[in-house]
C-alpha cells in the first residue's frame, strides 16, 4: 500500500526552478518547577517559522517586510533579512533567501 503523505518534489513554493525550500517551526517555553523540584506549570510562547529557499531563474524576492511565496506560512510579519545571488562557471545562476515569519505580530 503507497504511503499518501510522501510527496516528491516541491510543493511548498510558487516558484518552478526550486532546489529546496527548508521550513522550520518554533516555539518558546518557560518552565515552572513546584517545591518538590519537578517541572509544575510550563507555559509556551512566541511561535515562529523561519526557512530558506534555493532555486534558479528569475526571482522577485527582496530584502524586507513581505511574502516568502511558501505555502503555510501565512499571517502576521514576514521578514526576509538576505537574498544571495551566486554565478558558476559550472552551474546555472542561482539564488537563496531566509525568511522569519511571525504569525502574532504587526508590521509598524
Amino acid at each position: 500500500m503507497p504511503a499518501t503523505d510522501v510527496k516528491f518534489g516541491i510543493t511548498k513554493h510558487q516558484g518552478a526552478l526550486i532546489d529546496s525550500v527548508e521550513v522550520e517551526k518554533k516555539i518558546e517555553q518557560k518552565a515552572l518547577k513546584g517545591s518538590n523540584g519537578n517541572v509544575a506549570r510550563v507555559h509556551v510562547y512566541n511561535p515562529t517559522t523561519s526557512g530558506t529557499v534555493k532555486g534558479h531563474g528569475e526571482l522577485t524576492i527582496v530584502p524586507g517586510v513581505g511574502d516568502p511565496c511558501v505555502s503555510g506560512v501565512t499571517g502576521g510579519v514576514t521578514v526576509i533579512p538576505s537574498v544571495k545571488e551566486s554565478e558558476s562557471n559550472e552551474d546555472f545562476g542561482g539564488w537563496e533567501y531566509g525568511f522569519d515569519n511571525y504569525p502574532n505580530a504587526e508590521e509598524v
